[in-house]
Parts: C-alpha cells; sequence; structure tokens
C-alpha cells in the first residue's frame, strides 16, 4: 500500500472511524463532509465507502447515500452467532502457524478475548476463514464499545479461554467459547437498546 494514496488514506480513517464508534447508530454519512475533515476530495472518500459498504461495515442505500450500521437485537445476536461459527471452525481445523500471545498490557477483557479469537483463526492458516473473521470482527467492534458499558464482561471469561488455547485444551475451549457467545446472544437485547439511545458517538 502507497503510503499517500488517497484512496488507502480514506479507507484507513473510515474504517477506523467505524471501528470506534464514532458514526452514531443510521448517522449518514455525508461525502462532502468527510472529505473536508480528511483533507481530501470526495472521490477517494466515496470509493472508500463503497469498499466499506460492501463488507457490511455500513450501510448503501441506494439513491439516498451511506449510513452508518442501524442495529437491531436480531442483527446484534446473528453477528454473535456467526462469530461464533467462525471460531468453531477454526477451532477444530489443523494448526499450521505458530501465532506468539501478543503482550495486551492493561486491555479490557473484550479486547483481549478478541485476540485469543483472532488467535485461534490465524493459525489455522485458512485465507478464506481469516477473511471472514476479520470482517465479523470488524463489524463487531462498534457494538463491543457499547456492551463493554452495558454489559461488561468479567474479566475470568478472558482469563479462562486464553489459558485453555495455552494448554491446546480443545474440547474445554469449544464449551467456554460457546457458553461466552450464548451468553452474548442473550444480551443482544440490552446492547441494541444501548445503541439506540447513543445517537452520537460513543467516545
Amino acid at each position: 500500500m502507497r503510503l499517500r494514496d488517497p484512496y488507502h488514506q480514506a479507507l484507513a480513517a473510515l474504517s477506523e472511524f467505524a471501528g470506534e464508534g464514532r458514526f452514531g447508530s443510521g448517522m449518514p454519512l455525508v461525502i462532502t463532509r468527510l472529505a473536508e475533515e480528511l483533507r481530501l476530495s470526495p472521490t477517494p472518500v466515496r470509493e472508500a465507502l463503497a469498499r466499506l459498504a460492501g463488507e457490511g461495515i455500513i450501510e448503501h442505500w441506494p439513491g439516498r447515500g451511506y449510513f452508518a450500521l442501524s442495529l437491531g437485537a436480531t442483527d446484534i445476536a446473528e453477528l454473535y452467532d456467526y462469530h461464533q461459527r467462525l471460531v468453531l471452525w477454526a477451532i477444530d481445523l489443523p494448526i499450521v502457524a505458530t501465532i506468539e500471545r501478543p503482550d495486551m498490557g492493561e486491555a479490557s477483557p473484550g479486547g483481549r478475548l478478541e485476540q485469543v479469537f483472532a488467535r485461534v483463526t490465524a493459525r489455522s492458516g485458512n485465507r478464506v476463514l481469516n477473511r471472514a473473521y476479520r470482517l465479523a470482527a470488524a463489524r463487531l467492534r462498534p457494538i463491543r464499545l457499547v456492551e463493554a458499558v452495558a454489559a461488561p464482561l468479567a474479566p475470568e471469561v478472558a482469563d479462562r479461554l486464553e489459558g485453555l488455547l495455552e494448554d491446546n485444551c480443545i474440547l474445554e475451549f469449544k464449551a467456554a467459547a460457546v457458553r461466552y457467545h450464548e451468553g452474548r446472544i442473550r444480551l443482544a437485547g440490552s446492547i441494541a437498546g444501548a445503541m439506540r439511545r447513543s445517537e452520537q458517538s460513543i467516545d
């Protein structure tokens, strides 16, 4: 990637905005305003938005423009179910890559857990799975920011899954991963309600 490529500049910035929860639920994304803020022409911004819409990070309504995702309880539950299926697929695949445990420092339990699941998928070496997982994780990122406040994750959950992965306890890891996802799915209504109440950035 060329560092000064306007398209990639726009794509990186807008991906970060979406992941940080800067765009409120259902917020219209005005190309000219975003281009002015990023000090870019509208064309690369429009192209970056089209890419993000294609990946399901934002929404495109033909004739109306681009919008931040507006997710209901069912959408959130389905995203977590999809995330779970990718993780369970990955854990059943042979390990073909050694993935070192990153130094997470003072990361939140949710951040640590996301790294655990990312390591599981990365060590499979399956490119299709890894791409699908990265997109699912990106779509979940703003949801995780809301749930960190509305439905915080107990540190013990991350501790257990980290330990089971390190010890390669596959059956126990799968069971713990299913319990985690089922818990998140049960909380989908509360999380969706918290997202609806946030009309602006959750930062």
